[in-house]
C-alpha cells in the first residue's frame, strides 16, 4: 500500500458559482458548498496518488466555516497535507484574478492503514424493529425531509437532491435513497457524490424533529471511514435516535451506508450538527464580495 510519502503537501481546484452543486444548495439564499463534500475531494486525492481510500481514516474533524460563492464570483480551494492531517482552505476568484485572505473551512487527522475497515461494519439491516405501541414501523418520504429543510431556510436543487423512504422504529432509521436526476452531474468523478453526503446528514435527524425553526449544518464528526464508491442507489441506516442537546445547538448521530448491492461503503461517528441561528452569519461569508463590487463600481 502507498504511505502518506506519495500525498501531495498541496492541491487546488476552483469551485464555480455556476457549478452544480452552488446552483443548487442555498443556504439563507446563499450558495454553499455542503462542508461534507470534503471528504469526498480528500478521498479523491488520496486515489489519484495511489492511496486506496479503504486504507484511510479521517478523525477529529472539523468544519470550521461554510464555503460560498456569489455571482460573478468563484472560489479557490486547496487542500494542504501533513504526516498526520489534512486542511481544506478557500479564497475568493474574481474571473482568474484571487482576493481576500485564504480561510480555514476544513480540518482533520489522517490516518493511514494496511486494513480496509470493511468489517467495522455491521450487516445492513432489511428493515428496522417495530416501535412500541401501535407495532408498526413508520414509512414516510425523503421529500417530507427536505419540506422540513425548506422551512428552515435550506433550499435543494434536482441536481442536489435524493428521492426515497425513510422507515422508523425503536429508535433506528432505514432511508432507501437514489439521487434525483436520471443523469446526475458528473456521478462518475465522485467517491460519495455531494448529493448522496448531503441527504445522508439530513437524514440523520428525521427521527427527532423539533420546532426549531433555524436550519442545522454539520461542524463536526469524530471518526469517518468510506470503503468503496457509492454510485446508484443507496441505503442509509442510523443505528440510533440522534440525540439533541439541552441548549438545542448541537444534534448527535451515527451513520452507516451501503451501495445498492448493501456493501458497505461509509461511515459517520458522532456526526455533530450545529444550529444556525442568524442569516447574518451566512451572509457575513460574502462580505469580501460586496466590497469587491463596490470597489469595482468606483473604479469606473
Amino acid at each position: 500500500m502507498s504511505t502518506a510519502a506519495a500525498l501531495p503537501e498541496e492541491c487546488r481546484l476552483v469551485l464555480y458559482d455556476t457549478d452544480f452543486i452552488p446552483r443548487h444548495h442555498r443556504v439563507h439564499g446563499v450558495s454553499v458548498l455542503p462542508g461534507v463534500t470534503f471528504l469526498d475531494m480528500v478521498l479523491r486525492v488520496l486515489r489519484a496518488r495511489g492511496v486506496a481510500p479503504a486504507c484511510a481514516e479521517l478523525r477529529n474533524i472539523v468544519f470550521a466555516e461554510a464555503v460560498t460563492t456569489a455571482e460573478g464570483f468563484d472560489r479557490e480551494i486547496r487542500l494542504r497535507f501533513g504526516p498526520a492531517h489534512v486542511v481544506g482552505e478557500s479564497r475568493w476568484l474574481d474571473g482568474p484574478q484571487p482576493f481576500g485572505a485564504w480561510r480555514e473551512n476544513f480540518r482533520a487527522e489522517l490516518h493511514l492503514t494496511t486494513e480496509p475497515g470493511e468489517e467495522e461494519f455491521p450487516p445492513c439491516p432489511r428493515a428496522v424493529g417495530a416501535p412500541e405501541g401501535d407495532g408498526v414501523p413508520r414509512v414516510g418520504a425523503m421529500a417530507d425531509m427536505y419540506a422540513h429543510t425548506r422551512a428552515r431556510a435550506i433550499r435543494h436543487g434536482p441536481a442536489m437532491t435524493c428521492t426515497g423512504t425513510l422507515t422508523t422504529g425503536q429508535g433506528e432509521l432505514l432511508a432507501e435513497l437514489a439521487l434525483a436526476e436520471p443523469d446526475p452531474p458528473g456521478e462518475a468523478w465522485f467517491e460519495l457524490h455531494p448529493a448522496k453526503l448531503d441527504a445522508a446528514t439530513i437524514v440523520a435527524y428525521a427521527q427527532t424533529r423539533t420546532s426549531i425553526a433555524e436550519p442545522f449544518i454539520p461542524m463536526f464528526v469524530e471518526r469517518f471511514r468510506a470503503v468503496r464508491p457509492l454510485p446508484g442507489p443507496f441505503t442509509v441506516h442510523v443505528p440510533r435516535r440522534e440525540t439533541l442537546a439541552p441548549s438545542g445547538e448541537l444534534f448527535d448521530s451515527d451513520l452507516l451506508l451501503y451501495d445498492d448491492e448493501r456493501r458497505p461503503a461509509a461511515r459517520f461517528d458522532r456526526l455533530t450538527c450545529k444550529r444556525i441561528r442568524e442569516a447574518g452569519l451566512i451572509d457575513r461569508l460574502l462580505e469580501e464580495t460586496v466590497v469587491r463590487r463596490a470597489g469595482a463600481r468606483t473604479v469606473r
